[in-house]
């Protein structure tokens, strides 16, 4: 699913990721201080936009409770996404 411009993510490297199977393809080579900035205590960036760009409550509660980058591909390679 191709999504607007203005709804991409952009990664705090600069990176934009377009859909969900290219976050899943990005996490295997992502910095893991770029997954920590938008991963950690305070806040899962990638959690809030599959729940407000894709409209998909389930994979974001699930996403929202992974800690790793590990855990969240395997979530998005086991969810309709892959």
């Amino acid at each position: 699913m191709e999504i607007p411009h203005e709804k991409k993510f952009f990664l705090c490297d600069g990176e934009v990721v377009h859909n969900l199977p290219e976050l899943m393809e990005r996490l295997k080579t992502m910095d893991d201080g770029v997954f920590q900035h938008h991963v950690n205590a305070e806040r899962n960036d990638f959690s809030t936009w599959v729940r407000d760009v894709f409209m998909d409550k389930k994979l974001a509660r699930e996403l929202a409770r992974v800690k790793t980058k590990e855990s969240m591909a395997k979530k998005l390679f086991t969810s309709q996404y892959q």
